[in-house]
Order: structure tokens, then sequence, then C-alpha cells
């Protein structure tokens, strides 16, 4: 009786090491395709902002990602603004990022503005 409790006992805990190693190799592979992100965005605002540019893709150490822009919203800043320069806009774009790792594939949304 005593052996049959210890291989229950044993089997338990395998089970639940087992899981931890899944779940440790889950948030370490989501980690490894989200940590980028903020780096690529910037990419991405200095592109839309600078060059004017509307889509685009790269890649950023082992990841590819592929990007685009569409307006959102197009507005007049503040009169005190518009006494400086009459002819100011700024523009709202919404941004769809896609971010792949060999099968792997995360979307993301973002807003940035540009004047």
């Amino acid at each position: 009786m005593a052996g049959f409790i210890l291989f229950l006992v044993l089997t338990s805990l395998t089970e639940i090491y087992r899981g931890a190693l899944l779940s440790s190799g889950k948030a370490e592979q989501a980690l490894s395709m989200t940590g980028p992100v903020p780096s690529i965005r910037v990419m991405i605002s200095d592109a839309l902002v600078e060059d004017g540019r509307r889509s685009g893709e790269g890649s950023y150490g082992d990841l590819d990602y592929a990007w685009k822009a569409t307006l959102a919203y197009e507005g007049r800043p503040s009169l005190a603004v518009l006494e400086e320069t009459p002819k100011a806009k700024y523009f709202l774009w919404n941004i769809a990022l896609t971010v792949t790792r060999g099968g792997l594939i995360r979307q993301y949304e973002f807003r940035e503005v540009s004047w």
C-alpha cells in the first residue's frame, strides 16, 4: 500500500513539474516576441513622421515585421499655434503591426500622431 501511495505522489510531482516547464517555455516565447515591439514601434514612428511612409516591413533580430498605417483623423491645432504656422495640421494614424518568428504570428495595433 505504501508503494502505491509513493507511486501516486511521484506521478503527481512529475506532472506538476512538467506543467511548470511548459508554462515557463510559453512565457519565454511570448516575452521574446513582445519584448522588441517598443523598439520596432519607434522605427515605425520615424518612418511615418520623417519619411512619410504609410507601410513597410523589416526585421529586428530574428523577428520579421510588417506594418500599415491608415489615417484615422486629420485636424487643426489651436488658434495660438495657427498664428505662428497658419497651415499647420496634425494627423492621427491607426497602425497595424504584424510580428512573426518562424510559425508564430502576433498582431498589435497602436496610434501615432504626426504633423
